[in-house]
């Protein structure tokens, strides 16, 4: 009889705990001067916005750093992969992983023209038989019942700059927020307000462009108001980035900013509730 109780018990915590749903956990990964973050949701949906990747040299981000680091958390898989546009820091990397990790779904947008890294990416992708999901400005996409991204760029009408076409999409996580913002500058950052306006807001802001003094405008950092802003960057990248201003913008918002050339690996933990854990490698 006690066996018997136990045993109910158990299955009863057991049904308990699969109702009660998990964190979400997003980690913005140091690879460089470069973007690529991993997103795990309360499901177990695991998504990689971006790879990083060198723009010059021959270290291969993927092999190196992305792989590694995946299976070193027993990640064998990837339900989605978003590619934010194609330049090298932000894309290098899913060449080889994309070989060596199997990858369900990629998300991407439509091209003002092709480049080698496009064709060379989407080309693995064909071959592994991987679902290409093309977004643009007012898609949805529901990763699960609790987290979707909404599409807030690029439009029909694309630009002749690769920067400028990122994909700018926000997660959404019962009250929690994350806007990922690609290499985006000023000029689409004021079309954003034009046409969001306040539903630009975010719990965190994943700042454009790596910092650049050519994104991040004070109007559109006001707009956003996060509590929290992400930048990955190169530890002395010749690009100077971030940039002084912007970060006085940021922190005269009173937003908490983490740099992977100073901290490393940002990991955030974000409870049903809201409530964020952020902590760092460095």
């Amino acid at each position: 009889i006690i066996i018997v109780y136990i045993t109910v018990i158990l299955i009863f915590i057991i049904l308990i705990l699969k109702v009660i749903p998990k964190d979400l956990k997003i980690y913005f990964i140091d690879v460089g001067q470069g973007d690529s973050t991993l997103i795990i949701t309360p499901t177990n949906k695991k998504i990689l916005i971006d790879s990083g990747g060198s723009e010059t040299g021959s270290f291969d981000v993927g092999e190196n750093i992305l792989v590694p680091y995946l299976l070193d958390r027993k990640i064998i898989s990837l339900d989605y992969i978003c590619i934010s546009h194609f330049d090298s820091d932000h894309c290098d990397g899913f060449k080889y992983l994309l070989n060596n990790i199997k990858v369900k779904n990629m998300i991407l947008s439509k091209q003002y023209e092709s480049t080698g890294n496009f064709e060379e990416i989407v080309s693995i992708a064909n071959k592994k038989k991987i679902n290409i999901i093309k977004v643009e400005a007012g898609n949805v996409l529901n990763i699960d019942k609790f987290v979707r991204f909404k599409i807030f760029s690029p439009e029909k009408i694309l630009t002749d700059d690769i920067n400028d076409n990122s994909i700018v999409m926000k997660l959404e996580y019962n009250s929690f927020s994350c806007l990922f913002t690609g290499d985006i500058s000023e000029k689409i950052e004021q079309n954003l307000i034009k046409k969001y306006g306040k539903e630009l807001k975010s719990t965190v802001l994943k700042v454009a462009h790596h910092g650049s003094k050519t994104s991040s405008d004070e109007n559109f950092i006001k707009f956003v108001n996060p509590k929290i802003s992400l930048i990955g960057v190169g530890k002395n990248n010749k690009f100077g980035h971030p940039n002084e201003e912007v970060l006085k913008v940021l922190k005269e918002i009173n937003s908490k900013i983490y740099r992977t050339d100073v901290n490393g690996e940002i990991i955030l933990n974000i409870n049903r509730y809201g409530k964020i854990e952020a902590n760092t490698l460095l």
